[in-house]
Formats: C-alpha cells, sequence, structure tokens
C-alpha cells in the first residue's frame, strides 16, 4: 500500500471486522492518519502556548513581554541593562498549593452498586443475629441444668447487635475492592504521579493520565499536556468518555521494541534502527524535548511514536430462545453468527476502542481492537479510552491556570525591577560642590583630595589672588533620585494586587504582622482557602475518576484471581488480600472521595482531642496512630477500636472490684467467725482451768500456793494427757499383721 498523504474525513466505522482488516488493515492506517491530522500536532500553536506557561514557572525570560523596557523608542537599548531578570512571583504561590497539596488528606471509600447489595447485608445481619439467639438458648439449658455440651457465654442483646451492625457493616466486595485500590496505590505509587498531575494542573490548568494492564497488573502514568490531543462532546468533562485521542511519544529503538517487540519483524526492527542512524524522525513542524538543546535535537536518536485511540463500531447479535427448560433466554452473540430455527435474532451496533502506532511517518504496528475494553455491565455500547483527563476553566472560553492569571503580574513585576534596576544605577550619593580655585596652591587634585579624605580636613588658600570668599562657593548636590521610592511602592502594588487574584494572602503564607489580630488572620486565611479550593475540588474530581477507572481495570487484570500481601504505610499493619476473579469482576464498585478541604478540618478537629484522650486511659500508640492518619474512615476505626477496648477494660474493672468487694464480705465473715471460735475456745479453757482447778485442790494444793506452780502442774497435765491421745491415734492408724 501506498502511504496516505492527507485523508481529510474518518473512514466509516460502521463495517465488518473482516472489512477492517482486509489489506493488512488499510482501513486502521487511513483512520489513524485521519486522527494524526486532526490533532494539533500538525500545527503546534496551543502547544507552544503550553510550553510557555512551563517557561513562566521556572522563571524564563521571554524578551517579546518586555518591549518596552528593552525597546522603549522602537530602537533595541545595547549592554547588559537591556537584558530583564526574572524575580518571582508566579513560582512561590504554586510552589505552596503543591505542598499543601501533598499534605491533604487521602480518603477515599469503596462501595458496592450491585443490586444484591441489600440481600447480603440483610442475609449477614440474620446470620448475626440467629447466632445469637442459638446462644441465647444455650445459655438458658446449661442454666436449667442440661448438659448442651457448648459453654455458655455472655451475649448483647438482638437490639444492640443490630445498630452496631448498621454502624459497622460493610459488604465483602466492598472489602476486597477497598483491598484493591489500596494495593494498587501503593504499586503505582500514586501519591508520586498525583504530585506530578498536581503541577501540570497548575502551570497548563490541564492534567492527563493513561491506564491499562502490564504482565496482569495495573499502571497508570502522567500524560505530558504537551504530548496529547483529543476530540470529546462540548458538555463531557473527562476525555476518557470521547471519541479519540492521539499520544505523542519522543523514543529510543531499544525503548520502540521493548513495548512492541511481539508485533515487530526483524525488518522492521532494522527500519526503526535506519531511522534513529538518519537522525530524529519527527512528523510536526515544531517538535518540543522539553530541555534538550537544539544542537541535541538535530544529532538525537530519538524517533516520533503517536499512540491513537478512538471509538469504532461492532456489529452484534441478540439471540432470543427458549431452553430445553421451557424458559425464555437472551444470548450476545457476534457478527458470524448464522441462527437456527426458533430463534430470534437482532443486530446492533456498539462502540468498541480501537488502537494503534505509528513509528516515524510510515510504519504502523498493532492496529487492532483494544483487547481490554473497559465496558459496563448495563450498556454493551458504553466503552472508555484508556486515557483520561480534564481542563480547569475551558467552558466558552480559553483555559486559564494559575499560572496563567499570573503572567501579567510577573512581567510587569520584572519591567518594573528593571526600571529600578536602571535608576540605582544612575544613583550616587551626595556630593560637595566646591570651587577649584580654593585649592591650596602648588597642590595638585589628587592630593587635595586624599587629604580631605584621610582627616576629614579639606585645606583652602583664601590668600591666593583672584580667590572669591563668598560663602557660596561650596554646595551640596543630591544625586539620589525619588523615583526610586516610587519603583519600591509600585513592587509593593504589583504584588499585592497578584496575591488577591490568586487567593494566597501573607497570612496563609504565615507572615503575620504584630498589629493583626487573630480573627482578622483567621479571617484572611479562610478567604484565601476559599479562592484556591475551586483548584482542589476539581481535581478531586479528577481524582474520583482515576480511582473508579483502576479499580474497573483491576477486573480485566485479575480475572484469575490475586492473591498478595502489602503493608499499610499509615498503620503498619500487614493486609492479606485474596480476591476471587469471577466475583471481582461482577462487582459494580463506586469510590467516594471526601472533599478534601472539610475532611482536613475534620481531622485537626479529631487530632486536636489527643490530649483529652490520653487523661481518659486511651492507649498511646492508638493516640500516635490517629495523629498521624490522613484518613478519616482510619481514624474512625481507631476510635472504635479504643472505645471498645477501654469499655471492655471497663467492665473487667467492674468485675473486678465486684470480685474484690466479695472477697473483703467473705474475709470479714471468716474473721467473724475466727473471732466467736476463739470466744468459744476462751470459755472452754476457762471451764477447764476450773476444773483442773478443783482437781488439783483436791490434790492438796490450794489457791494459797503459787499460782505459777499450779498453771505448770495443769500444763503438764494437759500435755500428758495430749501425748496419750496422740500414742492412741498413731497405734490406730498403724496396719494390722495378718496371716496366711
Amino acid at each position: 500500500m501506498s502511504e496516505v498523504q492527507y485523508i481529510s474525513d474518518i473512514p466509516n466505522q460502521n463495517i465488518s471486522y473482516a472489512a477492517k482488516i482486509k489489506d493488512d488493515y488499510d482501513w486502521g492506517r487511513k483512520t489513524m492518519l485521519a486522527y494524526i491530522q486532526r490533532s494539533s500536532f500538525s500545527t503546534n500553536t496551543y502547544k507552544m502556548w503550553l510550553k510557555k506557561l512551563y517557561d513562566y514557572y521556572n522563571g524564563h525570560i521571554d524578551i517579546e513581554d518586555y518591549k518596552l523596557v528593552t525597546a522603549p523608542f522602537g530602537k533595541e537599548i545595547e549592554g547588559d541593562w537591556a537584558d530583564v531578570k526574572n524575580y518571582p512571583i508566579i513560582k512561590p504561590k504554586v510552589d505552596l498549593l503543591r505542598g499543601e497539596f501533598s499534605k491533604r488528606p487521602k480518603d477515599m471509600t469503596v462501595y458496592v452498586v450491585n443490586d444484591d447489595v441489600n440481600n447480603k447485608m440483610l442475609e449477614e445481619l440474620n446470620k448475626q443475629i440467629n447466632d445469637n439467639l442459638e446462644q441465647q438458648f444455650i445459655n438458658t439449658l446449661n442454666a436449667q441444668g442440661v448438659d448442651t455440651g457448648i459453654p455458655s457465654q455472655e451475649i448483647p442483646t438482638p437490639e444492640y447487635i443490630k445498630e452496631q451492625f448498621e454502624s459497622s457493616y460493610r459488604d465483602k466486595r466492598a472489602i476486597n475492592g477497598q483491598h484493591a485500590i489500596n494495593f494498587i496505590s501503593q504499586y503505582n505509587k500514586l501519591d508520586e504521579v498525583f504530585d506530578v498531575a498536581w503541577f501540570d494542573w497548575m502551570a497548563t490548568g490541564e492534567v492527563y493520565t493513561k491506564k491499562g494492564i502490564e504482565h496482569n497488573e495495573v499502571f497508570v502514568e502522567v500524560v505530558n499536556p504537551l504530548d496529547i490531543d483529543y476530540d470529546k462532546d462540548p458538555d463531557l468533562q473527562f476525555i476518557e468518555d470521547g471519541d479519540w485521542v492521539v499520544r505523542r511519544k519522543y523514543m529510543l529503538p531499544s525503548s520502540i521494541i521493548d513495548i512492541l517487540y511481539d508485533d515487530l519483524t526483524m525488518d522492521e526492527i532494522n527500519q526503526i534502527e535506519t531511522l534513529a542512524i538518519q537522525g530524529p524522525a519527527f512528523s510536526t513542524t515544531s517538535p518540543f524535548l522539553y530541555d534538550r538543546t537544539v544542537p541535541f535535537k538535530a544529532y538525537s536518536r530519538l524517533i516520533e511514536v503517536l499512540h491513537v485511540e478512538w471509538k469504532s463500531k461492532k456489529k452484534i447479535g441478540i439471540v432470543d430462545f427458549v431452553d430445553e427448560m421451557g424458559q425464555p433466554q437472551s444470548l450476545e452473540v457476534t457478527e458470524d453468527y448464522t441462527k437456527t430455527e426458533g430463534q430470534t435474532l437482532k443486530w446492533y451496533w456498539v462502540n468498541e476502542v480501537w488502537e494503534g502506532y505509528r513509528i516515524g511517518t510510515t510504519l504502523y504496528k498493532r492496529i487492532r481492537a483494544s483487547q481490554n475494553q473497559r465496558n459496563s455491565i448495563d450498556n454493551p455500547s458504553k466503552c472508555k479510552l484508556s486515557y483520561n483527563g480534564r481542563v480547569f476553566s475551558n467552558r466558552n472560553s480559553r483555559n486559564i491556570s494559575m499560572v496563567t492569571l499570573g503572567i501579567p503580574y510577573q512581567v510587569l513585576y520584572n519591567a518594573t525591577m528593571h526600571r529600578l534596576k536602571l535608576a540605582m544605577a544612575k544613583m550616587k550619593d551626595d556630593m560637595v560642590i566646591l570651587d577649584l580655585n580654593l585649592k591650596p596652591k602648588n597642590w595638585d587634585i589628587d592630593k587635595w583630595m586624599l587629604m580631605a579624605d584621610q582627616t576629614s580636613i579639606m585645606f583652602a588658600d583664601y590668600a591666593k589672588e583672584g580667590v572669591n570668599r563668598n560663602n557660596n562657593t561650596q554646595s551640596r548636590l543630591q544625586i539620589a533620585s525619588s523615583t526610586i521610592q516610587a519603583y519600591i511602592e509600585l513592587l509593593r502594588f504589583i504584588k499585592q494586587e497578584w496575591d488577591e487574584v490568586c487567593g494566597i494572602t501573607k497570612q496563609r503564607e504565615g507572615q503575620i504582622t504584630s498589629s493583626e489580630t487573630v480573627g482578622g488572620v483567621e479571617r484572611a486565611v479562610v478567604q484565601s482557602s476559599l479562592i484556591t479550593e475551586v483548584y482542589f475540588a476539581y481535581f478531586d474530581q479528577f481524582k474520583e475518576r482515576e480511582y473508579q477507572g483502576l479499580l474497573d481495570w483491576s477486573k480485566l487484570a485479575w480475572i484469575n484471581g490475586k492473591k498478595t500481601s502489602f503493608v499499610m504505610p499509615e498503620t503498619a499493619k500487614t493486609i492479606y488480600m485474596d480476591i476471587d476473579g469471577i466475583e471481582h469482576s461482577e462487582s459494580e464498585y463506586g469510590i467516594f472521595v471526601a472533599k478534601s478541604s472539610k475532611l482536613q478540618e475534620k481531622i485537626k478537629m479529631v487530632q486536636s482531642i489527643a490530649q483529652p484522650l490520653a487523661q481518659n486511659g486511651t492507649p498511646g500508640s492508638t493516640i500516635v496512630e490517629i495523629l498521624e492518619s490522613d484518613n478519616l474512615a482510619d481514624i474512625k476505626m481507631k476510635l472504635r477500636s479504643a472505645e471498645a477496648k477501654m469499655q471492655e477494660y471497663s467492665q473487667m474493672k467492674e468485675k473486678a472490684q465486684q470480685e474484690h468487694e466479695q472477697q473483703v464480705v467473705q474475709m470479714q465473715s471468716e474473721m467473724a467467725d475466727r473471732n466467736q471460735q476463739y470466744v468459744l475456745e476462751q470459755i472452754d479453757r476457762k471451764g477447764e482451768w476450773d476444773m483442773r482447778k478443783t482437781e488439783l485442790t483436791a490434790l492438796g494444793m490450794d489457791e494459797g500456793d503459787d499460782n505459777t506452780a499450779i498453771q505448770k502442774a495443769m500444763i503438764d497435765a494437759g500435755l500428758k494427757e495430749k501425748e496419750m491421745a496422740n500414742k492412741l491415734a498413731i497405734a490406730k492408724s498403724k496396719p494390722k499383721t495378718t496371716t496366711k
């Protein structure tokens, strides 16, 4: 096939698959070329403007912006003073927002929108309540003395179970979806990806990404706004819903072979190497190689590779028939299907994403229907491109960005600084004007000025002939221009105006004067945040689409299931993920990304109660986890866990207190018993004493005898009696001998 030079119309997309692949995908090459020629890469006017926005952020000067100071009368000023320098006022504002973005909370929640989600929830709730009722029945039987073989347990009421279930229940599929997006975020380092995307958003007001599958894993990358063009309906916000997209990349031969090695022949690999030897192969008139210099471009081995995606059409049929059980059924079939007797067949054209690569200007490869179609279960014609992105403010007008707003102020500020620099060059210190005739005779000018400089005394010779002694022979000359102060005030005015336009005031930057009140500073910061919040809000909407797309792509990548583990950086907790591929692919997920500003305020309020939590007995590890977390859902779970532990601890403490009180009562009762026993023993001993005393009196001892002797005699008699009792007990305990 000869190379097509220009195609004005897009080829017909409602043709059969056989017609699309005819003549080695001739239809595909024509379609790709038509979209490439429709893209802005053919002129680069808009892309050149985007490139300038990055230059303004980095402080590169476009001398055309400063003709009023470099050529005030239509003629260029020569010399160093014609060189305008950059004094950045755009970059600090953008950098502040970049810093704020990196610190904003990243709270995303996955939920399931399948039709059976309510049924699943009721099944789980019923299961928990039934388990509770069964345990209550077992506890009742055990209390009645029935041997159930199952121990009794303390259980809450069914009402409490229902309340806790409704506040904490999450569908198992939603939990798997949450684990999936968390794993994808870590695998792709999404924080770094979104930081780069946010910078593009600030610089150009545009952000673009590409998602796909590599080695059964989902990947996402940021696409440079200079290297992408597309078309979509005016009412569509995101380009993944558009009709076509063209992406430009500059690649070395080795990188091209890495990506397309399955599709390249040996002759094509040699052709690619020949392109690199001959020099850069660019199809556009003004390619951008970013920071590469012009001499490097001339000798570079880079080759331009264009990736084109578009929405074509495919023919599908819906067959209605009655199965062997007498039930009506429907089945989707391909365009080569032939119906049989008893079947009803209807044909439809539905959207299908196609793609292709052009290497250099002549080599077309991998023209095919995309192997991974991101379709909708409900609508077979609804599909999305692998590229996504949005524009900040191009509704009925040309788009703007933070850098775009700052360009007039940056140019005016640099021009004023340039004029101030020229005024300072002309400025001299105050000078004294002296009559030259006052110089002493026979002194030269150098000696006269040196003496004045060293001694602070300037000698004059009034005796010299012709000297006028008028006091007006000396005066002061002021060279300093009053315009310098005017320039300084103008610079201050320009910065103040720029602060109000961009919405980032001095108070937000932390520059607070001693005369400002706390309330005034807070109002200034809040007002500033309201102005810039629109940038964050629109970008959060884009992130929500990205998370949704990553989950959709994971259904295709993990169709055979996914088993892995990863560590959550906020909690250092290991997550073990085991996803069933079929269940995952049939789940309809939704993503909720909380509004960053409101969420940030809530998180700060929760974190501010860390000290009261510590005073109320919350473990220190839990408080540290709360302070480190930037996810409100995680904080809620940690607080609930801490509350449950504190409640459990309180119950254990109360139970221990009750046991302690019971032990005290028991000890008091035992002590009372001992005291009573002691009293009884004292009474018995008193009676025994009286009896012994009577016996000793009968033996001839009377009350007048020594009490000590009487007591000793009584003790000896008691010991002898006990000794006889012990011997008798020992004798009884010995085994008796038997004879056989």
